[in-house]
């Protein structure tokens, strides 16, 4: 710089060799031959590498590790593996292996062996149906040479019982394929329900057939088998076949065997019943009386069978001549029994026994009976006496219709007796007369509604008073007692002992009939003694009973009455219960009322009432131990010892425990003092211990008043109060807030504590946060998480830090790094020196689509490596909710359609009218965006698919 120069100065520029990650060589494998070949070294793949490089997993296949690739962690596809090597001058050299996995043909698995039993295997079987998982393009082979297979299906409807193997060699893909699979299908052979025999039975002969052992009608079966009854006749059980249980028809059972490869074969056995004919049961005998018998009368044979067949023929045993066909002519029969026998027409070869049948002619004589007969009062036929069976009575001595046995007899009518055979039924065609007699009976009267009571002073007592006035006159009494005197109906009782006599008035009668008589009796009494008046009485009421009756002067008699009456019922008085006064016996009979008195004065016996025990608690409230006396107790009485309120108040502040005694004096004639003991006993409770006197809370933790609970050391129930004069208590549930609290504590007596313990409450609570700005927006596509939501907060960081959570209330904290959409996400302050949180949240609920307009790809590429795949912007649909986008080709036409809740645009069409279908050409496409959201017009552009 004009005459002034510096000195030259030199400086070096070194050119360090780079490292040599080696040549690459590819590698192909079979995708089932991977766990052969895994794992794969890939420094194999590389030739003149230098050590100490490491491998990148460039497709995030998650496969490799270190220098060992887990072949079998890869799907069909191509894969690339980089190896990086950094020298010691810090260059760096890379070579990529490329691993192809290529698809292999699947021979599949072979199932279990299916198996059919010989005769009811398929015509056709595919044989693909016994591999899992198998490639269909193959060839099978017969191993066995059955002759049954054609292509994949098997014909084996006519194959014997035998094991047949096929052999499935599938097709392979370029170098690559698969082990041959064979499958096996199995004939089993069928068991043998042999041959059936059909029976045949007549309806009347199947009890002599029954049980009928079905097995009979097989040949050549195989045992073991199982009988069905086809028809659901209800005769079979077991082999056995009731053939009673069946009726006229043809009833199939079906005998079936399984044998061990589960084959089942079976045979029908047909059992018919055939129709038989019916000889009838016989009834019993016909039984006719000869002279009921007309002129011309018959009788047909049929009417003396049950269930016959009438087609058959009558045969006359007795040779009576009074047979013609089925009839009999009952007028040529006299006096005897006869048979006939009946053989029905056979049924083809079933046929019946014959059955005989009998008519029996009888004939009966008239009762024996007295020609007269006599009844008293009143007779029904049911009276009169005739010997005989089967008596009847009429009117008259023929015909007419005989009369009820209830029918009432007439005195002088004659009645006519039959009687009827007790074998035959018949009744006798003549009859015995009998005349009636009906003589009337006595009548002694009955009992007067009054009885006879008189004293001992009366001598004309009219007997005739005992009864009602019904009797008959005429009758004689008698004196039954031999007392006193008896003139006719008049009795003189003078001056005979008190007491009960009985008399009877008798009336004679005509036979039959009796005579008839009644006794009454007499009640005869003496004058009655009451005693006299006794002395004044004057009783204690806790003396006992005392029985007045004993306190009378004289010998009264027993049996009178008490005035007023007494509780007892009795003459006993009880001073407990009866009131004091005069009281009265008495008796009364007809002679006259006695009686005599006697004063009775009570004085009451002190009553102190009875023992009881309480139990107070120090901190109770007085307490009148009187009232634990009882109802009964006396007032007036002492305390001993006595109490600080000097009367029988207790208080528990002040008296001691102890037993108390309370004495009511006794006043003449009463004796004894009266006395009752109270025994007190008194609890007392400490006040509760507290491990914090001053506890905090956190506002947000919401701390209710049984929080307090966890400070305090109780040995019972604690009551907490807001008040220290302990008159406002709390239930436990109410919120906590500032300020004192008061605990007092119940033992398990139930008394609580005199004082309570003092805990003075600090509700911590941190500020909630502002938002810096509240009109901030983000971008969805730049990522926002909530530390960008938290950098919008204004809150002083060395006292607070920042919690973010996806609820106003409870809910999950989230990250830092969680990233945020269009939701609402809760801010709270966390106090640093107290750990409490914000009781109330920021809600803050972040726009994160201002992400302006959109730049869309210029290309993609469609070829499934999981890159580019579709022609897509990152959270397009929720940018631009209501977008719509056209794609044509170079030729103008559409070849897609898309909006938000259509596939991205793949490659294919989905434009019906395009020519081609499927995978679109390499090339260029031009496409049309509408934005739609009132801020964007449409935009145009190009881009490029490439595959």
């Amino acid at each position: 710089i004009g005459s002034c120069d510096d000195v030259n100065v030199t400086v070096s520029i070194v050119i360090n060799p780079l490292p040599n990650a080696g040549t690459p060589t590819p590698g192909t494998f079979c995708e089932n031959e991977l766990a052969s070949n895994s794992p794969l070294n890939l420094l194999d793949q590389l030739s003149g590498e230098d050590a100490g490089g490491t491998w990148s997993d460039d497709n995030a296949s998650g496969a490799l590790s270190g220098d060992d690739l887990d072949l079998t962690a890869l799907s069909i596809g191509t894969y690339n593996f980089t190896y990086t090597v950094t020298n010691s001058f810090s260059c760096t050299d890379s070579s990529t292996v490329t691993i192809a996995i290529v698809e292999a043909p699947e021979s599949g698995t072979a199932n279990t062996p299916v198996e059919f039993c010989e005769g009811t295997a398929p015509s056709t079987y595919n044989l693909f149906d016994l591999l899992e998982g198998e490639d269909q393009a193959g060839t099978w082979s017969d191993d066995d040479a059955s002759g049954a297979l054609t292509g994949d299906t098997v014909d084996l409807s006519s194959l014997s019982p035998a094991t047949y193997n096929f052999t499935f060699d599938v097709d392979a893909i370029g170098s690559c394929d698969d082990v041959n699979v064979t499958v096996s299908i199995v004939i089993n052979p069928l068991p043998n329900a042999g041959t059936p025999t059909p029976g045949t039975f007549c309806e009347n002969e199947l009890a002599s057939n029954s049980p009928l052992n079905l097995l009979d009608q097989l040949s050549g079966e195989d045992a073991g088998g199982t009988w069905s009854d086809d028809n659901a006749s209800g005769a079979l059980s077991g082999d056995d076949l009731d053939l009673t249980a069946l009726s006229i028809g043809t009833y199939n059972f079906t005998y079936t065997v399984t044998n061990s490869f589960s084959c089942t074969d079976s045979s029908t056995v047909t059992i018919a019943i055939v129709e038989a004919p019916e000889s009838g049961t016989a009834n019993a005998p016909a039984q006719l009386c000869l002279a009921a018998i007309t002129s011309g009368q018959t009788f047909d044979l049929f009417d003396l069978l049950e269930d016959e067949d009438q087609l058959g023929t009558w045969n006359d045993d007795d040779t009576s001549g009074a047979l013609t066909g089925n009839s009999v002519a009952l007028d040529a029969l006299g006096v005897g029994t006869y048979n006939f026998t009946f053989d029905v027409d056979a049924i083809g070869s079933c046929d019946d026994v014959n059955v005989t049948v009998s008519i029996v002619i009888s004939e009966t004589a008239a009762p024996t009976a007295n020609a007269t007969q006599a009844f008293c009062d009143s007779a029904t036929v049911a009276d009169l006496v005739a010997t005989g069976d089967g008596t009847q009575w009429y009117i008259a001595d023929t015909g007419g219709t005989a009369l009820s046995t209830d029918a009432s007899l007439t005195s002088g009518q004659t009645y006519y007796a039959s009687q009827t055979d007790p074998t035959s039924g018949c009744e006798s065609a003549t009859r015995t007369a009998v005349t009636v007699t009906i003589y009337n009976s006595p009548n002694a009267g009955d009992f007067s509604t009054s009885a006879i009571i008189s004293c001992n002073n009366n001598s004309s007592i009219d007997l005739f008073t005992g009864l009602d006035g019904s009797q008959d006159t005429g009758g004689t009494w008698s004196n039954d007692d031999n007392v006193g005197s008896l003139s006719g109906s008049t009795f003189d009782a003078s001056g005979i002992a008190g007491g009960i006599y009985e008399f009877t008035y008798t009336v004679a009668a005509t036979a039959p009939c009796s005579s008839d008589s009644i006794t009454i009796q007499v009640t005869v009494e003496e004058p009655l003694n009451a005693g006299s008046d006794g002395a004044p009485l004057d009783l204690c009421s806790n003396n006992g009973t005392v029985d007045l009756f004993t306190a009378l002067g004289g010998s009264p008699d027993s049996g009178g009455m008490w005035m007023p009456a007494l509780t007892s019922g009795t003459g006993v008085f009880d001073p407990l219960v009866d009131a004091p006064g005069t009281y009265t016996y008495s008796l009364s009979n007809v002679c006259g009322t006695a009686s005599s008195s006697i004063d009775v004065s009570v004085t009451m016996a002190p009553n102190a009432g009875s023992d009881d025990s309480i139990t107070l608690c120090t901190s109770g409230a007085s307490i009148d131990l009187f009232d634990l006396l009882g109802s009964d107790a006396q007032s007036g009485g002492t305390w001993m010892p006595a109490l600080t309120s000097g009367t029988g108040v207790f208080d528990p502040a002040v008296d001691t425990a102890d037993v108390y005694t309370y004495t009511v004096s006794a006043t003449s004639p009463c004796a004894n003092d009266a006395q009752a003991s109270i025994t007190v006993t008194v609890n007392e409770t400490p006040t509760p211990t507290t491990s914090n006197n001053t506890p905090e809370f956190c506002a947000v933790d919401a701390p209710v008043v049984s929080n307090l609970d966890d400070f305090i050391t109780s040995i019972g129930t604690i009551q907490w109060y807001e008040d220290a004069a302990l008159t406002m208590p709390l239930t436990g549930t109410e919120a906590l807030a500032d300020g004192d609290y008061y605990a007092t504590q119940t033992n398990s007596t139930g008394c609580a504590s005199a004082q309570a313990v003092q805990l003075t409450v600090t509700i911590n609570d941190a500020e909630t946060p502002s938002l810096t700005d509240s009109n901030v927006e983000y971008c969805l596509n730049d990522g926002p998480t909530i530390s960008t939501l938290s950098d919008n907060l204004t809150y002083n960081a060395s006292i607070y830090d920042v919690v973010w959570y996806d609820a106003e209330t409870g809910g999950s904290i989230l990250s830092s790094s969680t990233a945020i959409n269009n939701s609402t996400y809760y801010a709270a302050l966390v106090d640093l020196n107290t750990g409490c949180e914000s009781s109330m949240r920021l809600a803050v609920s972040p726009n994160t689509t201002a992400c302006g307009k959109i730049k869309l790809p210029d290309g993609f590429s469609p070829n499934g490596d999981g890159t580019n795949d579709t022609y897509d912007v990152d959270n397009l649909a929720i940018l631009y909710p209501n977008f719509e986008i056209e794609i044509y080709n170079r030729n103008g036409n559409v070849v897609y359609k898309g909006n938000a809740s259509t596939p991205r645009f793949d490659g294919t069409a989905n434009q019906s009218r395009v020519a081609v279908k499927g995978d679109l050409p390499v090339g260029v496409y031009f496409y049309i965006f509408k934005y739609n959201d009132g801020e964007h017009d449409p935009q145009q552009g190009r881009l490029y698919l490439s595959r």
